[in-house]
């Protein structure tokens, strides 16, 4: 029994991933889009629930020399059997962000996440929504002319969250990005490499 709760524990909170976008460093007009994969290590209380996969997408516009407006939503899905008891779920969050730069290297960042989590556990199932502030900083330096290192922590009243990335140019438009992040609250935690590619225009 204790399995099952903790596995409904992971699942379910799962949904309060902070998964923001690629620190990006946008000029009044630009924009950006990309598609983000994280793949992540579940724990709860020191119990291993192995990897889950995230797919979403994201897009940004510098409104005005300092200010860029983004939204982005991630999707992520899990199914295991504990005890011969089959449970899943499948949660999104939605952001809206914006972001203050104070310089071409430093950005602060707010929004709104939406959280919606749908949990099966033999075939009975129940669902939540729920929204929560969150606020943070992302700092960009440059690599070369071709590659941007960045970082960014972001903290809502339930989790803390951090990453540190790099962002590739393969061409003026196209970039890949490669990151490490981690993600935790009192007694769970997400740790994982993501990737991603984006267009900017």
């Amino acid at each position: 029994m204790r399995k099952i709760l903790l596995t409904l524990s992971a699942l379910t909170l799962m949904t309060s991933v902070a998964m923001a976008a690629p620190v990006t460093d946008l000029q009044k007009g630009q924009s950006v889009a990309g598609y983000s994969y994280w793949n992540t290590k579940i724990n709860v209380d020191n119990y291993d629930f192995g990897k889950i996969n995230t797919n979403g997408f994201y897009a940004e516009t510098a409104i005005d020399e300092k200010l860029i407006v983004g939204i982005e939503t991630m999707k992520g899905s899990k199914s295991t059997t504990i005890s011969g008891v089959a449970v899943s779920a499948d949660t999104r969050f939605t952001d809206v962000s914006l972001k203050y730069k104070l310089n071409k290297n430093v950005q602060l960042i707010a929004g709104n996440r939406s959280y919606d989590t749908n949990v099966s556990i033999a075939g009975t199932s129940a669902s939540d929504t729920t929204s929560k502030f969150f606020y943070g900083v992302g700092t960009t330096t440059d690599i070369n002319k071709n590659t941007t290192a960045y970082a960014s922590i972001i903290h809502s009243d339930i989790a803390d969250d951090w990453q540190i990335g790099v962002n590739h140019n393969l061409s003026k438009n196209v970039g890949l990005n490669v990151n490490y992040r981690s993600y935790s609250e009192d007694g769970f935690s997400l740790k994982g490499l993501g990737a991603g590619i984006a267009y900017k225009f």
